[in-house]
């Protein structure tokens, strides 16, 4: 790439010496480091090993910056929750005139429209199961108007009507034509009326923050040592960069293979066995996020908390229900059990071939990456290999579907 030829953002970021030093995971491929300098329409810029590149979206899996400040030491006193997912933790919350005036926990102060907000929660529920279902009953009902959420000592009710404004100690709440003052102390929450549901654009990631705060992300850009990003309701935050504990590309658009339900499993092994088949089925039938051992997955001395582990002869099939473009993982035989182990991988996609491989204990792990556009059957065979079925533990690690 010349100097002509590269983006305007990336060459100012590369002359002035700007950016921020990031860990990068990729979708496919080791994370590594690089000097984020500059975001496009879809894509990352950044410069790694003195070389520019052009990162998209599509290919990522998160970045975390690699200097992050410490939580901030405020206690988080309001719980808000807006239209578009968007999660925020704040220590104060005012309403006037249908805007909520909110301070984050250690960021900046925001003037937020109620028309965005969904919840405000006011206390915490963290050691009260029992309050935290109750009031995950009462924001999913169908209500009619605003709502005021009171706690009653170990339970919680509620009421309906229209809320105005919100101070520090008082929660002004129409009820049938009647202003009330109620004392917002002894309230749990509130709730705004959405009569009708705003088509918002899409996301094109989450971001987390040192508070915990779960933002959705429409557009971000880079600000010196600032991120500025705005939500799908429009909210526009601008915070240091190293208030962020990472940015997430794949939340809502990734599935953990290991999450969905096969529709069929078929194995048998090469040697006729005594035992039940049931029983030979729950020793060497297929692991969720595990190895055979009972540990994590492990390829190449790296474990792996997300994955399948498979013996020989297994089929695995599995219905996709949604629209997915690609089929990631990371294969190889586990390294609990050497250089042994051997076994054909098969992959098809509506009876089409989409993979075929021999595996073996020697072999370094590898990534694979299918296009799997409109495939509605998944189905990984994992067949005998030049050994038969001894210590054929495969792993496909971080598998996972991309929409």
């Amino acid at each position: 790439m010349t100097l002509m030829m590269m983006n305007h953002a990336l060459l100012i970021g590369l002359i002035l010496g700007t950016g921020v030093d990031v860990h990068i995971r990729p979708i496919t491929g080791p994370t590594f480091q690089a000097r984020w300098v500059g975001v496009e329409d879809d894509a990352l810029l950044v410069q790694r090993d003195d070389q520019p590149e052009r990162l998209p979206w599509s290919r990522l899996w998160e970045i975390t910056p690699v200097a992050q400040a410490e939580a901030a030491g405020s206690l988080t006193s309001v719980w808000i929750e807006l239209i578009d997912g968007s999660k925020l933790v704040a220590d104060r919350y005012r309403v006037s005139n249908g805007v909520a005036e909110i301070r984050l926990i250690g960021g900046p102060e925001l003037e937020i429209r109620t028309r965005s907000i969904r919840s405000v929660r006011f206390r915490d529920h963290s050691a009260l199961p029992e309050l935290t279902r109750q009031w995950e009953d009462i924001v999913s009902d169908r209500h009619a108007g605003d709502v005021v959420v009171i706690r009653r000592q170990e339970s919680l009710d509620f009421l309906e009507g229209v809320l105005a404004n919100v101070s520090d100690d008082v929660v002004i709440f129409e009820l049938d034509g009647d202003a009330i003052e109620a004392n917002r102390q002894r309230l749990d929450g509130l709730l705004y009326y959405h009569p009708l549901a705003r088509q918002l654009p899409p996301r094109v990631c989450q971001l987390i923050d040192v508070s915990g705060a779960r933002w959705m992300v429409q557009t971000f850009a880079l600000d010196g040592a600032n991120i500025r990003w705005t939500t799908p309701t429009g909210v526009s935050v601008t915070v240091p960069m190293d208030r962020i504990k990472r940015l997430d590309f794949s939340s809502g658009n990734t599935v953990w293979l290991s999450d969905l339900q096969p529709e069929s499993v078929q194995r048998r092994s090469f040697v006729a066995s005594q035992l039940p088949q049931e029983r030979l089925d729950r020793l060497f039938g297929p692991r969720r996020d595990q190895s055979f051992t009972g540990g994590p997955m492990t390829l190449d001395g790296v474990a792996y908390s997300r994955g399948l582990a498979l013996t020989s002869r297994t089929e695995i099939t599995f219905r996709l229900t949604e629209d997915f473009r690609y089929f990631h993982a990371v294969a190889g035989i586990d390294d609990a059990v050497g250089d042994a182990g051997h076994v054909d991988l098969v992959i098809s996609g509506d009876g089409r071939e989409l993979l075929n491989r021999p595996v073996s204990g020697r072999d370094k792990a590898f990534p694979i990456e299918l296009d799997i556009s409109g495939i509605r059957r998944l189905t990984i065979l994992v067949d005998f290999g030049e050994q038969m079925d001894i210590a054929d533990h495969l792993n496909l690690c971080d598998a996972r579907l991309i929409k």
